[in-house]
């Protein structure tokens, strides 16, 4: 619906129009308007339009911030602005509801489509020590022994999951988004860009890697990738045998793929293609966390794991399984090496086997957002509905409106 004798007028400056035509009906002096100037355009198309030629007279537009006496400068452009009355507003609803609904419904079925299996595992490798202290002076006294620190977990699978199957590790409880470990690390040099020590100061170098930057604190051994996030690289391993409808004589192995774990991104611009140096080279005191297997370009588990995480709790992809399809009943056998140390802050380890629809994984909160939303669209359609059956309104009721006071009898006396 549109105004179309009143324009853009406010339904206050039409009861104001109304008032002087009462008034100059009863033979009284109308008075003007408030907010209604009169107003008489200069002929000519480029005047009725933009008002190019109506500029008040002395002023000086190059010196002065005051806008022009223009209407598009005014905001007195002819336009079509629509009342919104509550049957426009419910069906403004209505169509809301009839969009977020279906496309919520979507969202909830294609979120429970992807099926999610994970196991907990650093409590149960070490469940013999009696606190997490404990579990920690464990991995330190039997560093490099991988036959001390190996544990078997199994899977059980109750839906089928086919190809491509991902392998991720969860860690809940570590701050990757601290300040001092954000900021602990160096691109220039992930990305070996053209002389990077020259362009780099020893207080950038020492700002972006402290306090990770030379090993055993020798100035001629600068470790290549520095800084506290590549140190802390993730080093628990696993090996996945499936092992069908549970029997261990049936046992058949699992390959499981970094290749595309990383961003296309990464690979291609962010990490160079060079050797690390003096990175986590010994297990000793100044060993952090696993080394890089080949040059840094070909370790994807790395470059996943230098994406921070803005939460303490966190999942990262570990890897892809192509070959195999695990169907109900079957169970995946996971010999996995627990060596990363998330002890001394309770954190927790997770293994998860995961698919994904073309909406994502295993969630139904978009979907949820969108039926609550489509939901409440309706019931205040049906709320609208309502209102405008049982307390009509005529449109243009001025009788609502605040009137205007009358002046006072003194102000009315000559002096």
């Amino acid at each position: 619906m549109v105004e179309k004798d009143i324009g853009a007028v406010p339904l206050m400056a039409a009861a104001e129009m109304e008032r002087a035509e009462r008034a100059k009906a009863n033979g009284e002096a109308p008075e003007m308007a408030v907010g209604v100037p009169e107003h008489v355009e200069p002929e000519g198309c480029c005047t009725r339009c933009c008002g190019c030629k109506n500029e008040e007279p002395g002023v000086d537009y190059t010196t002065t911030k005051r806008p022009r006496n223009r209407k598009i400068t005014q905001q007195t452009l002819p336009a079509c602005k629509p009342v919104y009355t509550r049957p426009i507003a419910s069906l403004m609803f209505v169509a809301a509801a009839v969009v977020y609904i279906p496309l919520g419904i979507v969202f909830v079925v294609y979120g429970l489509t992807p099926v999610s299996v994970s196991y907990r595992y650093d409590d149960v490798c070490l469940q013999n020590q009696p606190d997490n202290m404990a579990r920690q002076d464990y991995l330190w006294a039997n560093a490099g022994n991988d036959t001390a620190l190996t544990c078997n977990i199994r899977l059980p699978i109750d839906v089928k999951m086919e190809p491509p199957i991902y392998v991720y590790y969860e860690i809940k409880g570590m701050y990757q988004n601290f300040r001092r470990y954000v900021r602990s690390h160096l691109d220039l040099q992930l990305a070996d860009e053209g002389d990077w020590r020259a362009d780099v100061s020893s207080e950038s170098l020492a700002q972006s890697c402290v306090p990770r930057i030379y090993y055993q604190q020798n100035d001629s051994q600068l470790i290549n990738p520095c800084g506290l996030v590549a140190w802390s690289f993730f080093n628990d391993t696993y090996d996945l045998v499936k092992l069908p409808r549970g029997i261990d004589a049936l046992a058949e192995g699992i390959t499981v793929t970094e290749d595309g774990v990383a961003f296309s991104s990464d690979v291609s611009r962010r990490f160079a293609d060079y050797f690390p140096q003096f990175f986590n080279p010994a297990i000793n005191d100044e060993r952090g966390g696993d080394n890089i297997t080949g040059t840094v370009k070909q370790d994807q588990r790395f470059m996943v794991w230098m994406r921070l995480s803005h939460t303490n709790n966190f999942r990262k992809f570990w890897g892809i399984i192509d070959g195999t399809t695990l169907e109900p009943g079957d169970v995946v056998n996971v010999t996995l090496l627990n060596q990363y140390n998330t002890y001394p802050f309770d954190g927790e380890k997770r293994l998860v086997l995961a698919t994904t629809s073309w909406l994502g994984g295993h969630g139904v909160v978009l979907g949820a957002i969108y039926l609550i939303t489509g939901c409440m669209a309706l019931v205040f359609c049906m709320i609208y509905l309502v209102i405008t059956v049982v307390w009509p309104r005529p449109f243009a009721d001025t009788s609502r409106l605040l009137k205007a006071p009358a002046p006072h009898p003194k102000a009315a006396q000559p002096v």
